[in-house]
């Protein structure tokens, strides 16, 4: 009898393990807006504060966004259907809306004109003379498709979305894409 309680408190022990190590593993994906761009990839961790990633640390403050992208400085501002700020020395100057269940975005960003609109079937994006046609392959979630400015043996680029991402607001959605991007 002894040596089945033990067998069983191992056994409960082990699954207890593997549960904790899954669940780990499952919840890394929720938070990760993931992309795979000209046979690059890389991922954003999502949290209530931050969005970090390589070469990516920006905090998430009420109605704003500050940090750091490619070693340059970030200070937006998201207001009622605008982004205002500075990346580096330069303006952005951005409108937003949600129009059904789509976001659209469109003005300056970093010095360059960008044009974004997001809905749940395709996610369209004009961004450093590039634009990127992606429908979706899980609804709201994951995009692919091409990119006007890579070659035709290229793969496509595939973008994920998370929970996160989607909760955010139309103002937060179209920076984070376009500093990503």
């Amino acid at each position: 009898m002894k040596r089945d309680s033990q067998s069983l408190r191992r056994g409960v022990g082990v699954l207890a393990v593997l549960a904790g190590v899954g669940g780990a593993w499952a919840a890394s994906g929720h938070d990760q807006m993931a992309f795979s761009v000209a046979r690059t990839q890389f991922n954003l961790r999502i949290t209530p504060d931050t969005v970090t990633g390589p070469e990516f640390q920006v905090s998430r403050l009420p109605g704003e966004l500050r940090g750091r992208v490619a070693d340059v400085p970030v200070a937006l501002k998201l207001e009622d259907e605008k982004v205002k700020g500075n990346i580096g020395t330069t303006v952005v100057n951005l409108d937003v809306k949600k129009e059904g269940d789509a976001v659209k975005a469109k003005g300056g960003f970093h010095g360059r004109p960008v044009n974004l609109t997001l809905s749940p079937r395709e996610l369209t994006v004009y961004v450093r003379d590039c634009t990127y046609r992606l429908k979706a392959k899980e609804e709201g979630r994951t995009y692919e498709g091409k990119r006007s400015c890579d070659r035709a043996a290229t793969p496509p680029t595939q973008i994920t979305l998370p929970d996160a991402f989607i909760a955010a607001t139309p103002e937060e959605q179209a920076s984070l894409l376009l500093l990503a991007l």
